[in-house]
């Protein structure tokens, strides 16, 4: 969008620009700006790279949550592959599914063969019966997914992972997140699919060799675009004045600007505001999303699967979905050792265990029940960080309350950008295209614009930007 132009009188400022949070998203932002003088990011912690972090520990390198990119998108293919000279891997996608000892290839909708049986064939019978009737337009995912996959199938496996993963219930979710994430299989897969695997494999819905850096971690596709950069560390941000342009720092510094990004997540920077009036900060505290406890074990013998995604449907368990590291790059684990991260998820509407060393270890101790290690001495170490902010909740307030948010802050001409500013189900490769799109929005702002009530929300990058997406069930 092209903002309206005019003009104003403002005091000298500070700083020009000024990006908060060294995350992919402000981190693009700045490199398509091209580091310009007077542009500066403030990030709170002593690191640039936000969710995208990776840590090295005694050879064994973790990301802070499973990364991997499945981007179509041809610029951002070029620029990761620039980022990590080339060197990345191309990963073969493979997950599974665990439901009560039971390993089911993935889509499970489309692996019944495994399921056992008397479920098996009630889940084929709903979906038969379902797909003959007319439906109107779901209102929720639950409503959603008993249309596409039959209740008993949906109550069964889907609905039990969202409580899980989403930390709510299904019909309290909306739908607009959906696009190509979750997959609705055909009559013909579900058929065949009940009567023995299909030949050659399985299929997902997705680019069967997504790319991950050789090695580094995720953290390695960051470091180009921070190469450069004005990145000033141990800025937490405590009081923002919208109006007034002021920007106050736990540190006790204080600075004023010109132009501000935000990449920070946006229930945190309206609770930082001191001249939001109580409506947005009513609707601000309503944005929710997840938090989760990264459980990061290795261990000392080679990998039992060579899956790199596991979802587990039991509810008795805290384990929500675990990854191989070293399925993504075998740089990422000693030889003959596997490294198993795994996701516990909880928010407002189900909180979190209290205990992370309870969690870590009862983690394990799932871990050997479902055979991924062989016993408790096979365990090199485990580490359990509490990670603050996870994924987007799409609930049914999301949508309005986030309108009366980002109203606000269209009329005081903050941009925002990445999955958390936007509030948003985005991507890696969605926060690229994401910081250069507000690249050339600042671009398109001479020093004579008035660019305070221009409505700056509008993204060339759709929600659905990668147009086929991880095999994850949702």
């Amino acid at each position: 969008m092209t903002p309206a132009t005019g003009t104003r009188s403002t005091p000298a400022r500070d700083l020009d620009t000024v990006i908060l949070g060294a995350g992919l998203a402000g981190l693009s932002s700045s490199y398509h700006l091209g580091h310009p003088a007077g542009t500066v990011i403030l990030e709170a912690k002593d690191h640039y790279g936000g969710h995208l972090y990776s840590i090295q520990r005694e050879g064994f390198t973790w990301d802070d949550g499973p990364h991997i990119s499945f981007t179509m998108n041809q610029y951002v293919k070029d620029l990761f592959a620039e980022c990590v000279n080339g060197e990345y891997e191309e990963v073969r996608v493979e997950a599974t599914n665990y439901y009560r000892g039971h390993w089911i290839d993935h889509p499970a909708q489309t692996s019944l063969w495994q399921v056992p049986e008397p479920l098996r064939t009630q889940c084929l019978e709903s979906f038969l019966e379902t797909v003959k009737k007319e439906h109107s337009r779901p209102k929720n995912y639950e409503e959603w997914l008993h249309q596409a996959m039959g209740p008993v199938f949906a109550d069964t496996f889907p609905a039990a992972y969202t409580r899980k993963y989403w930390t709510c219930e299904p019909r309290n979710l909306d739908i607009d997140w959906i696009g190509q994430r979750v997959l609705r299989p055909n009559v013909e897969d579900v058929v065949s699919g009940a009567k023995g695997p299909k030949p050659g494999g399985n299929y997902y819905v997705n680019d069967r060799y997504p790319r991950y850096p050789s090695r580094g971690g995720f953290l390695s596709y960051c470091h180009k675009l921070a190469d450069g950069a004005d990145i000033r560390y141990g800025m937490k941000l405590e009081q923002i004045d919208f109006g007034r342009q002021v920007l106050r720092f736990a540190n006790g510094t204080e600075l004023t600007y010109r132009r501000l990004v935000s990449s920070i997540p946006l229930p945190y920077l309206i609770k930082c505001s001191t001249d939001a009036p109580a409506d947005v900060r009513e609707a601000a505290s309503l944005l929710r999303s997840s938090q989760f406890y990264r459980v990061d074990v290795a261990v000392n013998h080679p990998r039992r699967r060579n899956d790199i995604w596991y979802y587990i449907y039991d509810e008795d368990k805290l384990s929500v979905r675990l990854s191989l590291m070293e399925r993504f790059s075998p740089h990422n684990a000693p030889p003959g050792k596997t490294a198993i991260q795994v996701e516990v998820y909880g928010s407002v509407f189900k909180p979190l265990p209290p205990d992370a060393q309870k969690v870590k270890a009862t983690v394990i101790d799932e871990l050997i029940e479902m055979g991924l290690v062989e016993s408790p001495a096979a365990v090199a170490s485990a580490e359990c960080d509490l990670v603050p902010t996870g994924q987007i909740i799409y609930d049914l307030n999301r949508r309005e309350v986030l309108r009366r948010v980002n109203r606000f802050l269209d009329e005081h001409g903050v941009l925002r950008v990445g999955r958390y500013s936007e509030w948003k189900y985005l991507m890696s490769d969605a926060c690229v295209l994401g910081g250069r799109r507000v690249a050339r929005q600042l671009k398109e702002m001479s020093d004579d614009t008035n660019w305070e009530g221009v409505a700056i929300t509008d993204s060339d990058v759709p929600d659905d930007l990668i147009g086929k997406v991880s095999p994850q069930p949702r």
